[in-house]
């Protein structure tokens, strides 16, 4: 290399736009991909020649060369120097480099192939640490790649679910003796920090934790647009006030704000102040088997992810738990309410945020029982019976904002369900097709195939009004165009579909 560049080696003999200036935004948007796809690589390359230098110097050392300056050790220093990163840095990617060659060898073959990022690899790393058979690690590392190689996208929750429960089914004792290990070393913790501050920290069960969060953040929001207080230092006022028992109020002090005034902690637990502040649900996702105490599948929290069967368990005998079976029979449930075909069935909604998991749009980790519930074809009010029907096929969760970005401009969104599963795809303006979710509820439950719905019914068409001479005339039948375009583009996009599919990284 000279002055930071590659000495003789042309942009186009490396691939590269000639000349990015000059280049589509779609090429652009590619280029970014199989950038990111190159980092991929050159993490792989790091961490394989770490673990190839570990293997020369350390692996064939049986003993200690002393007990402070031993093999690994000096090889991670070696690292370390050419890295420039301190030594406790240069340990640290050592052991990964180790871990990937010796216990994650396929998963890391993913990353050197682009379709996992270093941090996933890290992740992947941490969620299956205290694996300790060798016959397992290796079925575990087996079953994550193979996983790993579906098409879709991947963020960070989806992986982490992924991974547990993987890990919760082949190191089912495992984990049950780690949870009870975990259980005993809850505690709670407060730190000084600098200019008057003080952090305060915690362990305690995810369904306690989940809870504890949704109160303090429903409290939190309760007050009025005028409150000058960000979201995060109202969450810390509120869990001061429910800890303490002061009343929680909103900072604006104006005699005409609506937020409600919780008078104490004691309030809060009578429920005598609006839903808004104190009403709480955690959702706790689990197949009827493992409900009934028959099964190993693992479950799912929303707001947390992946726990294990006997976590379920425990969960099932707190007091105030309450069971609803979703389907479970041979009858077809509704797929909207009978007074209004947009709106979908109390049954539907559950199943598609249980299905989803999280908001569908790649990348995107919000909640799905925060989420609205998207007609991927548009509904058409006007004739319902022409398309975008309220059914379990046409409809997935999105947060607002993608649900936004759906709707008010030109990305486009796509869905099919084929033999129970259901894939999503995202048209960028650019024209790049991207894969929806590799991982969802389907994967975790995978009897929701065995819940049918009735047809959806649709009422008749509207009647046409007289528009008033103020009323804009123009309005629907520009919205009837766009709906029409979509639909010609996304049946377009589904007969091409496999003949131009994009690289899996």
């Amino acid at each position: 290399m000279a002055g930071g560049g590659w000495s003789g080696v042309s942009r186009e003999a490396m691939g590269l736009l000639a000349d990015p200036t000059a280049a589509p935004d779609a090429a652009l948007l590619t280029e970014m991909r199989h950038a990111t796809a190159g980092q991929a690589f050159l993490e792989w390359l790091r961490l394989s020649r770490a673990a190839e230098l570990h293997a020369r110097r350390v692996a064939p050392t049986a003993e200690s060369d002393t007990r402070r300056f031993d093999g690994f050790v000096q090889c991670a220093t070696s690292i370390a120097a050419v890295h420039n990163m301190s030594q406790a840095a240069g340990e640290r990617l050592l052991d990964t480099a180790v871990t990937m060659a010796s216990r994650l060898p396929k998963v890391g073959e993913c990353l050197r192939d682009g379709l996992i990022s270093g941090r996933d690899l890290r992740t992947i790393i941490t969620r299956t640490d205290l694996v300790t058979d060798p016959d397992t690690q290796a079925l575990i590392d087996t079953d994550i790649a193979a996983t790993l190689h579906r098409r879709g996208s991947w963020s960070t929750a989806r992986l982490r679910d992924m991974v547990d429960r993987i890990v919760y089914r082949y190191d089912s004792y495992a984990v049950r003796e780690r949870r009870k290990k975990a259980l005993s070393e809850r505690g709670f913790w407060c730190d000084p920090r600098p200019d008057g501050m003080a952090e305060l920290s915690a362990t305690m069960t995810a369904e306690a934790a989940v809870a504890l969060a949704r109160r303090i953040d429903a409290l939190a929001r309760a007050v009025c647009s005028r409150d000058d207080r960000t979201l995060a230092a109202r969450r810390s006022d509120a869990l001061f006030c429910l800890t303490m028992g002061v009343p929680w109020e909103c900072s604006c002090h104006q005699p005409d704000c609506a937020a409600p005034v919780v008078p104490d902690a004691e309030a809060v637990t009578r429920r005598d102040v609006p839903a808004t502040a104190t009403s709480l649900i955690v959702h706790v996702v689990c197949d009827l088997e493992t409900a009934a105490g028959d099964g190993e599948t693992p479950a799912f929290i929303d707001g947390y992810g992946v726990i294990s069967a006997p976590h379920l368990t425990d969960l099932l005998t707190r007091p105030g738990t309450s069971i609803r079976p979703v389907g479970g029979s041979d009858t077809p449930l509704p797929p909207h309410l009978p007074s209004d075909p947009y709106r979908p069935s109390t049954a539907l909604d559950t199943i598609l945020r249980t299905r989803d998991l999280y908001c569908t749009w790649p990348g995107c980790d919000q909640r799905a029982w925060t989420a609205d519930l998207d007609h991927v074809t548009e509904y058409d009010h006007q004739d319902p019976a022409a398309g975008g029907h309220t059914c379990y096929t046409d409809m997935n969760t999105k947060c607002r904002f993608h649900h936004g970005i759906k709707t008010f401009t030109t990305f486009l969104d796509d869905q099919t369900v084929t033999h129970g599963i259901t894939t999503q795809t995202i048209t960028t303006p650019e024209g790049i097709t991207l894969a929806g979710p590799a991982f969802t509820g389907d994967d975790m439950f995978p009897g929701l195939a065995d819940i049918t719905f009735t047809e959806p019914a649709h009422a008749p068409p509207a009647p046409p009004t007289a528009a008033t001479p103020d009323e804009p005339t123009r309005r629907q039948p520009r919205l009837a165009d766009k709906h029409a375009r979509r639909r010609t583009e996304r049946h377009h996009n589904r007969t091409t579909a496999g003949a131009d599919d994009p690289p899996p990284f």
